[in-house]
């Protein structure tokens, strides 16, 4: 009966491993079985925006080529492309970052130029744009949202004083005296500015005529230009009078328009004292800074969800993993994860039996599977992880060396301290190698249970690895349900 029950879920854990394997080539293809034909261009960047090796380049959209790697070179990064067999690009093309989505997916387009000449396997694009450098422009509005409340403590400040307000009435006054005077002075001196813009438009058909009128013509102009001159004169006279009435209205509004300008400068009143104060500036500075921080903190956070399955050789039975891993930055993550452990309970039980006076002892073991959790820590200090907190449900410790690229992993790990299993008197120790042999599949093997002798032994498994961009992906091609 157990054999059967064992079987069913071997076949389940099978089938729901062969479905995933389905829809993933159908998503990403059968690439991996054969290599493409593509030749090698490179291109340079003062800064690459959280791009990833391995993210597409495009044209137009379509993809073409992916990239191999990115390393740093003379201060700037160098980003090594293989471009598919066929794909011609211009010497004069144009390469530059783009992102599909908020949640900071990358990739590189490259915008194809007008000449005839094509680059070469080994060629480096020319022609960049580099990406706007948001962090110095939010880094001045991110305090902004913290420093709102500062500045309307501010202008309450400047304007709740008796100074303040004295001093703004003062300023709207005079400016209202301004205005009046000089409504004042056009409404008294308004007929004779029409009678002068009369005779100069007079004058300048005169001009015109003489201009366009033949020699005979020009002759009788001249003739005129004394009765011209004496309405110059007049005109002259009139514009003399009209500035003598009114100058004492005209240096009154200059002095008045010196005066608040100067305050101005000063820093005094309202308005002087808006000008003049650096706290504004400050203010909006440290408002940028805040919004920087919490933009770039939502641009580097990354999930990760793993689906694995292991077989035991001592217990003869499989062990599964579901974990989620939340990586708020390059160097730290945690992880949550459930464990279906085959041995996670072991029940003994005594029988006691007395047949002619004969006592005998049976014992009998029952071994159920038990749902275990598990919430780590993890710190990693370049090619080395560290890990502690709850594993399998009991505290433990583990430590990860990475090795190509991250594409090769060795673990050691070490938990239930107290050796509540049954039989261990020493903590539970499990070494193992994780290979990612393609895309988001990778094996795993190695040795469980070190220290007890009972259930020690070697272990083989796999599994798949999705990133949150792989789910947005799969569920954005996947086939609608027809209804």
């Amino acid at each position: 009966m157990n054999r059967s029950a064992e079987f069913k879920v071997g076949v389940f854990t099978l089938i729901v491993l062969l479905i995933i394997a389905f829809f993933t080539f159908r998503i990403g293809g059968f690439e991996w079985l054969y290599k493409k034909k593509e030749y090698i261009l490179y291109v340079y960047f003062r800064n690459i925006a959280n791009l990833d090796d391995k993210s597409q380049v495009r044209i137009a959209g379509v993809t073409v080529g992916k990239i191999k790697k990115i390393e740093l070179s003379d201060n700037m990064a160098r980003i090594t492309m293989g471009i598919n067999e066929g794909i011609n690009i211009p010497v004069d093309s144009v390469a530059y970052i783009r992102s599909t989505g908020l949640l900071g997916d990358r990739y590189l387009e490259i915008k194809p130029g007008k000449e005839r000449v094509y680059l070469k396997d080994g060629d480096t694009i020319r022609n960049v744009e580099e990406m706007a450098d948001m962090d110095e422009m939010l880094r001045k509005l991110s305090s902004l949202s913290e420093n709102v409340d500062k500045f309307v403590s501010l202008v309450n400040e400047f304007l709740g004083n008796e100074e303040s307000k004295r001093a703004l009435k003062e300023s709207i006054m005079n400016l209202r005296d301004i205005t009046a005077n000089l409504r004042d002075a056009i409404s008294r001196n308004d007929k004779r500015l029409e009678k002068l813009m009369a005779k100069l438009e007079d004058l300048a058909d005169s001009l015109k005529g003489m201009i366009d009128e033949n020699r005979e013509q020009l002759k009788k102009a001249i003739a005129k230009a004394p009765e011209v001159m004496d309405e110059l004169k007049n005109t002259t006279k009139e514009l003399k009078s009209m500035i003598e009435e009114n100058r004492s209205n005209l240096k009154e509004t200059t002095e008045q328009l010196n005066r608040l300008t100067s305050d101005i400068q000063e820093g005094k009143g309202t308005l002087g004292k808006l000008m003049k104060d650096e706290r504004l500036y400050e203010s909006l500075n440290k408002a940028a800074e805040g919004v920087n921080r919490t933009i770039t903190r939502i641009e580097r956070f990354r999930t990760f969800i793993t689906f694995q399955g292991d077989y035991l050789f001592k217990p003869k039975d499989t062990k599964g993993y579901f974990n989620i891993q939340l990586q708020p930055a390059p160097e730290k993550y945690y992880i949550l994860g459930i464990v279906s452990d085959p041995i996670g309970k072991v029940t003994t039980t005594e029988t006691v039996t007395i047949v002619n006076g004969t006592t005998t002892r049976t014992t009998k073991e029952e071994i159920e599977k038990k749902i275990e959790f598990t919430a780590q820590f993890a710190r990693r200090f370049k090619n080395t992880a560290l890990r502690f907190g709850l594993t399998e449900s009991t505290f433990g410790v583990g430590v990860d060396q990475f090795f190509m690229d991250d594409k090769l992993r060795l673990s050691l790990d070490a938990w239930d301290f107290g050796g509540d299993e049954a039989g261990a008197k020493s903590p539970h120790v499990r070494a193992a190698a994780e290979y990612i042999i393609f895309k988001n599949f990778f094996l795993t093997a190695g040795y469980d249970n070190i220290f007890n002798s009972r259930w020690r032994g070697p272990f083989i498994g796999g599994g798949v690895r999705f990133e949150d961009e792989d789910f947005k992906y799969l569920f954005g091609t996947m086939p609608k349900v027809p209804q």
